[in-house]
């Protein structure tokens, strides 16, 4: 499995935003520039706390190369809410035994972690280039990085994961056709995909990414009784949510959450994102007003609120300039959910975080829209009258079903937030 801790997001070592960066030559810096991180002349300044494995299928690679990899990966991390819908990519240049250059993709539109590194080197002829994904070859917000690679006179290139976009591919033939020796992919496309998960998805997919976050006890449980709000995990666990949403385009909830916690739907803390999170609302019934926070605290291209065809026009004349109000079919007495994803995907959205409660998180699995799984456990034990994370066979559920999770896998290993543990599943198609 790959191991990503703290994944998505960098949770350790100095605070680097995306607008404060430093270059460092012989271990001093000298200036700040808004780029991403990069390192000249030393080690960076931050741990890698078990980093990524890039085997198998790396066969051909040195011990010192498959370290240096493993190293442009967790570099890249630092991009995290940053540069969506570009991935995170990290990038070091070497002459031998020496990482002269360090550097990760900052923000959308600004360089790429290459050209950053590069950039800091200065006199990069005959070195080696590490990256965690292929170098582009297009034109795109910024020139190709293949080109700059080129006249920067790198020797060698190797990378980690393959291009997935059409315009984007093709970098490691090009250099290879003009003499630069590539090495290149290497490991599986899902541990790419676990890396980069929203910008592999959508360069295959129609409809958003849709990750599903619950926090709940040993037994099962998301909260002691109806009615009653607690916090089951800690907070370091909520401070890694705050990363999370960082990462994702909108961030959905259910009616009864919202009813019963009136939550802000922001992403709070280390992690600015570039775009904040636009918030998702179901309201079947159309009950939702201009006092709910999740509303109050965005203007009305960032809050979105679905409702019932019969419920729409009075909802958007209450919540005019507050939210986009979106039909969605009602199919079982519940909002149609593939509906909603197609809808949202007209709007932009590429990136889901759901967090509603039980009833939303079993509707999202029984009809297999959820693409990844955040379960954070907590060291408690809340007992029967508990309400439970996966209602299915309660009351008013349909007693006959049963959620299966066939077809999951584990590829990122468990991590700890204070006293709670972080388990990731990814579906595997």
């Amino acid at each position: 499995m790959v191991q990503l801790p703290h994944f998505p997001g960098f949770a350790g070592g100095r605070r680097c935003g995306g607008c404060e960066r430093s270059v460092y030559r012989s271990g001093r810096r000298v200036r700040s520039r808004r780029t991403g991180l990069v390192r000249v002349g030393r080690r960076a300044d931050y741990a890698l706390i078990a980093p990524p494995r890039v085997g198998p299928g790396c066969g051909s690679l040195s011990g010192a190369d498959r370290r240096l990899l493993a190293r442009a990966i967790e570099c890249g991390r630092r991009g995290w809410g940053r540069v969506h819908p570009n991935p995170m990519v990290g990038a070091l240049v070497v002459r031998g035994d020496e990482v002269l250059g360090e550097a990760f993709h900052a923000g959308y539109g600004g360089p790429h972690a290459e050209v950053s590194a590069l950039a800091a080197v200065g006199d990069a002829r005959g070195t080696t280039l590490y990256c965690s994904l292929e170098p582009c070859s297009h034109q795109g917000k910024t020139p190709p990085c293949t080109e700059a690679i080129l006249a920067a006179g790198v020797a060698r290139v190797v990378f980690w994961a393959a291009e997935p976009g059409v315009e984007q591919k093709g970098g490691a033939e090009w250099l290879r056709s003009r003499g630069v020796v590539v090495d290149g992919p290497f490991g599986k496309p899902s541990d790419w995909a676990a890396e980069n998960p929203v910008f592999f998805h959508n360069a295959a997919a129609g409809v958003p990414y849709v990750a599903l976050k619950l926090a709940v006890s040993m037994d099962g449980r998301i909260a002691p009784a109806r009615g009653r709000r607690v916090w089951l995990t800690g907070e370091a666990s909520r401070r890694e949510v705050h990363r999370l949403r960082a990462g994702f385009d909108a961030i959905l909830v259910g009616t009864r959450t919202w009813e019963a916690d009136d939550p802000m739907l922001t992403a709070r803390g280390a992690v600015v994102p570039r775009v904040p999170p636009v918030a998702v609302l179901l309201d079947r019934c159309g009950r939702a007003s201009t006092r709910l926070r999740a509303l109050r605290s965005r203007s009305g291209p960032h809050s979105i609120v679905a409702t019932a065809p019969e419920r729409a026009g009075g909802l958007a004349r209450r919540l005019a300039g507050c939210a986009d109000v979106v039909a969605v079919p009602v199919r079982d007495e519940r909002l149609d959910l593939a509906v909603l994803m197609e809808a949202l995907a007209a709007r932009g959205v590429r990136g889901l975080l759901c967090e509603g409660g039980g009833v939303l998180a079993a509707s999202l699995l029984r009809e297999e829209l959820v693409d990844r799984l955040y379960l954070f456990v907590a060291p408690v034990i809340v007992g029967e009258g508990g309400v439970p994370a996966f209602p299915v066979g309660q009351p008013g559920e349909r007693a006959e079903e049963t959620l299966r999770f066939k077809g999951w896998k584990s590829v990122i290993d468990p991590s700890r937030f204070g006293n709670d543990t972080l388990v990731v599943l990814d579906r595997v198609d």
